[in-house]
């Protein structure tokens, strides 16, 4: 028999990097136990083309809980705790696309609520900005925000509760992680706000958040409403602040009064503020004016202009 043709076989034989991937893709449990027991050595398998994401992150981000339980199980954090290139733990990637994994990874690995990533961001100002999908829904992982409710009434939720088990979880007092602010200075309270979320802004108020925390741009939580209905709802519930002379939740902008705009806010692709996307931030503020009156406009990622702004 001739030996010069080809093999097929080999030819076509994929990476098991690649093959551990594709089946936490395919959510094929079975899959990716049969090629762990295989190569034990590739449990966390960090993907160097995605950030670094290990598998538990992998999974995580994709909300797919029994190969999450599965990855834990097998050791995948008994070193130590995952992180990617961009300091995300695999609970920074879950409390935006899954509750029950997000739950299932706070009490598993509770030391990690406090964490921050290169942006500063926790897991509750994570949660805060992000309203997850409900168990049975199909799951995604995109984070832009949900249409506010228009009641002003708004029952407890899964985000609401989400948000309650990290605050009792942490290992951290919680008034320490309500106080806790990213790089720019924004606390859980202004993430919440910035993407409308207003069951997380009732349940971090609930829960003591401070409404008249300014970032380092003397801008507080309510100025980053994302509509007007957002913004009605915030002063509603947090009326009386300013009437027994607490933080001050008007600021609408820089603790120098006036109409100067001098508190070095960015331009789009410079660091500051809360800019929509991926990566841990929020809004955008757009300067319209140098100190003439003439204001300041707030937009989102989408473009829409902040209630209240300059037109």
């Amino acid at each position: 028999m001739r030996n010069d043709q080809p093999n097929l076989c080999l030819s076509t034989v994929v990476d098991v990097p690649i093959r551990l991937r594709r089946a936490i893709h395919l959510n094929d449990v079975v899959l990716v136990k049969r090629i762990i027991h295989s190569n034990p050595g590739k449990l966390k398998n960090p993907d160097l083309n995605d950030n670094g994401n290990t598998s538990l992150h992998l999974a995580a981000q994709l909300g797919f809980l029994e190969i999450a339980q599965f990855l834990v199980d097998s050791g995948h954090e008994d070193d130590a705790v995952s992180r990617n290139v961009n300091w995300n733990t695999p609970l920074h990637l879950a409390v935006e696309t899954s509750i029950p994994i997000a739950v299932f990874l706070a009490t598993r690995f509770p030391q990690c609520i406090p964490w921050k990533n290169k942006q500063g961001a926790d897991v509750v100002m994570l949660s805060a900005r992000t309203a997850p999908p409900p168990p049975n829904s199909s799951i995604s992982t995109t984070t832009s925000p949900s249409p506010p409710p228009s009641s002003q009434q708004a029952p407890t939720t899964a985000p609401q509760l989400l948000l309650s088990t990290l605050l009792q979880l942490s290992p951290v007092p919680t008034r320490i992680l309500l106080t806790a602010a990213d790089l720019d200075g924004n606390t859980a309270l202004h993430y919440a706000s910035a993407y409308g979320q207003l069951k997380a802004i009732r349940a971090l108020l609930a829960a003591g958040a401070n409404p008249g925390a300014k970032n380092k741009y003397s801008w507080t939580p309510d100025a980053y409403s994302s509509t007007v209905q957002a913004e009605v709802y915030f002063r509603g519930l947090v009326g009386g602040v300013n009437e027994s002379g607490g933080g001050g939740v008007g600021g609408g902008g820089g603790g120098g009064g006036g109409g100067a705009v001098g508190v070095g806010l960015r331009r789009e692709g410079e660091r500051g503020g809360l800019s929509r996307g991926g990566g841990g931030s929020g809004l955008r503020i757009v300067r319209t004016g140098e100190e003439t009156g003439s204001g300041m406009e707030m937009r989102g990622g989408d473009g829409r202009r902040r209630a209240g702004s300059a037109e």
